[in-house]
C-alpha cells in the first residue's frame, strides 16, 4: 500500500549576491523548503513549500507537527489529508498561514507519489492535456534600477523568446512612472507589460497609481495594496481601466473567496506552494472561473513549483499564463532538477509520472539554510 512512512522537510538557502531590488527589499538569498515523503512501499515524492521568509519555521512545523499527524495515511487520499490538516492546524488553534504553506509542500509531494504509483503525469490524473502554455518574464527580476539597465534586461528576455514582461513598481511614484513610461516608449506594442507593486502602495495615492497604469498600458497591476485593503482595491478599480491582479498572499479558497466576490481583480494569482497545494489551487481556479476571472498563478523558487504550476495550468479552463522565474541566480531552479525550457515564449508540463521532476538530493547538503532575512 501507499501508506505514508515518513515526511521530512528541509530548509534550504542559496546566496544571491547583488540580487535585484524590488518593493520588499533587496534579494539577499533564495530560500525554499523541500518536502520529501516516503511511503511504506518505497515510493518517494517531493514537494516545495514557500519559504515565507522563515523557511526554518515552515520546515519545523512540517517535521514536528504536520508530518507525524499524517503518518500511516494513504498517500492517495489527498482530499482526506487536506481536510484533516485544515481542521487540525488551519481552521483554528494552529500557526495560521505557516500551516497552509507547510501543507502546500506536503500536498505537492503527495501528488508526486500518486502519479508515480499510477505511472501517470499529474496533469493527466487531473483530466488535463499537455499543451504549450504562454510564459512571461517574472520572478525576482526587472527591479528598481536605471532605465537603461531595464531596457537591456528586457532586450535579453526578448532574445530568449519572451514577449510579456513584469516590471517591479512600489518604489516612489515618480520613479515608478519614469520607469514604466520609458519602457513602454522604448518597446511600444512589441511587448505586453505588467507591473507588480508588492503591496507597497497607499490608498491615498490611487489617482497617481492610476497614472502609472495608464502610462504603461499595463496588462495588469499586481498587488497594489496589502491583502486586507479591499477599500483600496475598490477605489483603484474605479479609477483605471487597467486590470488588477492578486492572490499570492491570500491563503486557501476561503481568503480568496472575498477577494474574488468583491469583483476588484481580474487575474487570480494563487501559488501552489503557498495556498494549500494542488488540491486547493484547483478549487481556487474553479472559483475564479465561476466569476469569469482568469487564472495566472504566482510561482515560487524551484523546479517543483514550476512543475506543479504547469500541471495545473494544463487543466484549468481559465488558465492564462505561467510566471517564469528569470532571476539571475536561483540554484533551486537550475540545480535541484533539470531546468525547464521556455521555447518561443511557452512552457510544457513534464510528461513523466508524478510531478515529472527528478530531484538531486545532494542539493540538500550543498545549500544549507542561511539564517537571516530573505530580503534586506
Amino acid at each position: 500500500m501507499t501508506k505514508i512512512k515518513r515526511i521530512q522537510a528541509f530548509a534550504l538557502s542559496c546566496p544571491t549576491p547583488g540580487g535585484a531590488v524590488f518593493a520588499v527589499g533587496r534579494s539577499a538569498k533564495r530560500d525554499m523548503v523541500l518536502v520529501r515523503i516516503e511511503t511504506e512501499c518505497g515510493i518517494v515524492g517531493y514537494g516545495e513549500a514557500h519559504h515565507a521568509q522563515t523557511p526554518s519555521t515552515i520546515a519545523a512545523f512540517i517535521n514536528d507537527a504536520l508530518g507525524p499527524s499524517l503518518s500511516g495515511m494513504d498517500a492517495h487520499e489527498t482530499e482526506a489529508i487536506w481536510d484533516k490538516s485544515y481542521r487540525h492546524y488551519i481552521a483554528t488553534h494552529g500557526p495560521g498561514a505557516a500551516a497552509v504553506i507547510g501543507l502546500s509542500g506536503v500536498d505537492l509531494a503527495l501528488w508526486d507519489i500518486k502519479g508515480k504509483d499510477l505511472g501517470q503525469p499529474v496533469y493527466r490524473l487531473l483530466g488535463g492535456k499537455r499543451r504549450p502554455i504562454r510564459a512571461y518574464a517574472g520572478g525576482i527580476s526587472l527591479g528598481f534600477q536605471p532605465v537603461d539597465d531595464l531596457k537591456r534586461e528586457i532586450e535579453g528576455f526578448i532574445a530568449r523568446g519572451y514577449d510579456f514582461m513584469k516590471l517591479r513598481v512600489g518604489d516612489t511614484l515618480e520613479k515608478d512612472l519614469e520607469r514604466v513610461s520609458a519602457v513602454r516608449a522604448a518597446f511600444g506594442p512589441e511587448i505586453t507589460l505588467a507591473a507588480d507593486a508588492g503591496t507597497r502602495y497607499r490608498t491615498a495615492d490611487v489617482a497617481r497609481i492610476a497614472e502609472v497604469c495608464e502610462a504603461g498600458r499595463l496588462a495588469w497591476l499586481e498587488e497594489p495594496f496589502t491583502p486586507d485593503n479591499l477599500p483600496g482595491y475598490r477605489r483603484l478599480r474605479d479609477l483605471t481601466a487597467t486590470p488588477l491582479a492578486a492572490g499570492e498572499n491570500h491563503f486557501t479558497r476561503h481568503e480568496l473567496r472575498t477577494l474574488i466576490s468583491e469583483e476588484v481583480i481580474q487575474f487570480v494569482q494563487a501559488d501552489c506552494c503557498k495556498t494549500g497545494g494542488i488540491t486547493e489551487i484547483l478549487k481556487i481556479a474553479a472559483l475564479a472561473g465561476a466569476w469569469h476571472l482568469q487564472f495566472a498563478p504566482h510561482t515560487s523558487a524551484s523546479v517543483l513549483s514550476t512543475a506543479a504550476s504547469t500541471h495545473v495550468l494544463s487543466v484549468a479552463p481559465n488558465a492564462f499564463i505561467y510566471e517564469a522565474d528569470v532571476s539571475a541566480i536561483n540554484a533551486f531552479r537550475d540545480e535541484l532538477g533539470t531546468p525547464f525550457e521556455i521555447v518561443d515564449g511557452t512552457i510544457l508540463a513534464p510528461d513523466a509520472p508524478g510531478l515529472g521532476v527528478e530531484i538531486d538530493e545532494t542539493v540538500i547538503e550543498k545549500y544549507p539554510f542561511i539564517p537571516g532575512a530573505s530580503y534586506q
